[in-house]
């Protein structure tokens, strides 16, 4: 049986649609029979080289069109080939299935279509975008036949190299290890050929800043007389230090979020703990009594923005609030780089502090584990002291 050849086809039925516009078609021909699949791409005759078979720059986006049908291209080729080693028989009769089915050889291909389909979050797809950028400095293609636990010993020899730290690799390996999953699970990969099998990640505590005490009252002082801005961002992160909620959950409350039943303030709201946009599965609801939380102090900023906006904390987006911080941070003078990370942290530590017991702070925290919620109780030392005073050994 003869090879199939693989061509591009424009307005293959002569015809344009209302927008004065044809589509854009990959035609494979075998033994005098062709098939043709849609790149649901459409175009103007002007729009189209006839010579070189692409899109011209008429158009403004021709760039990225003429890479999507590379895309296409390069997608059902590596189908065929795959096939072919699988001992298997390609003819324009399957290719419609094989087409379907979507099967890769290149693993960074895989990866790649994935993180875009645009199910994550963006601060999930631009870390793996990222592992994906190193993988590809390290070695120019991967495919699937050669993912094995070789290529992940030498991979890491590699980030040695670099001088990263024992968690940045583990980072990276974390979410190549999320699609050789993926991949299992959709047969691009047999269960037999799992690398991470006999490849173990490790992984080391990373150092969790926090403000103590006296810090945290410094900084419950500092006033900003001709700066709202900075009093507002004051507000938000000492409002992340009283309840631990971190920054993507604040920026999403609203005045409905808060209810007083009797004597005490109520925040519920949902917990966005998921990598993936909308993801009910793992969605969780907070419940805080927030008036009963570092003596109600979290009430106090609410009263005070509430009602202002949508959104009670709607100002400013990330780079403005770090800027901020960065400026309240030099204020303060505490040595730490002020985070809402730092913020959470805060919270947890001196909940702990002040006698709050751990599986308490693992509810305030929504930790699905206590061994995470664990951690802060490491970190304190007067938390020690603290509890060894409390013992009357009489």
């Amino acid at each position: 049986m003869s090879q199939i050849q693989i061509s591009l086809v424009y307005n293959r039925k002569n015809k344009l649609n209302k927008n004065g516009e044809a589509l854009i078609q990959i035609c494979c021909y075998q033994n005098g029979k062709r098939t043709y699949f849609s790149t649901e791409i459409y175009i103007k005759p002007n729009e189209w080289n006839e010579k070189k078979m692409l899109i011209n720059d008429y158009r403004n986006d021709y760039e990225e069109l003429n890479d999507e049908i590379d895309r296409q291209i390069t997608e059902l080729k590596d189908s065929i080939k795959i096939k072919k080693q699988k001992g298997e028989s390609v003819s324009l009769s399957n290719l419609k299935e094989i087409k379907e089915v979507g099967i890769y050889i290149s693993f960074y291909k895989f990866m790649q279509d994935e993180i875009e389909k645009g199910l994550l979050k963006e601060s999930t797809k631009k870390s793996q975008r990222r592992t994906l950028l190193v993988l590809r400095e390290f070695r120019k293609e991967l495919e699937f036949k050669d993912l094995n636990v070789s290529f992940l010993m030498d991979f890491e020899r590699y980030l040695n190299l670099q001088s990263l730290g024992t968690n940045t690799i583990y980072k990276y390996f974390k979410n190549i290890r999320t699609y050789v999953n993926l991949a299992i699970v959709k047969d691009l990969m047999e269960i037999n050929d799992y690398p991470f099998k006999k490849f173990k990640l490790r992984q080391v505590d990373g150092n969790r800043d926090f403000l103590s005490p006296d810090e945290l009252k410094r900084l419950e002082k500092l006033k900003y007389s001709d700066e709202n801005d900075l009093n507002k961002v004051r507000d938000i992160f000492l409002f992340s230090c009283y309840t631990g909620i971190r920054f993507s959950d604040i920026v999403r409350l609203k005045d409905d979020n808060f209810s007083k039943v009797g004597e005490v303030y109520w925040l519920t709201f949902d917990m966005m703990k998921s990598e993936r946009k909308n993801d009910s599965s793992t969605k969780k609801i907070l419940r805080l009594p927030i008036s009963k939380l570092f003596d109600g102090k979290p009430v106090k900023i609410f009263e005070k923005y509430r009602g202002e906006k949508k959104f009670l904390f709607d100002d400013f987006i990330n780079s403005e609030i770090n800027k901020h911080l960065k400026t309240i941070e030099n204020k303060l003078k505490s040595g730490k780089k002020l985070s809402f990370h730092v913020a959470r942290h805060t919270c947890a530590t001196n909940l702990i502090y002040h006698g709050l017991p751990i599986s308490t702070v693992q509810k305030i925290l929504g930790h699905d584990k206590i061994e995470t919620t664990q951690v802060y109780a490491k970190v304190l030392d007067v938390t020690l002291l603290n509890d060894l005073d409390k013992i009357d050994f009489g």
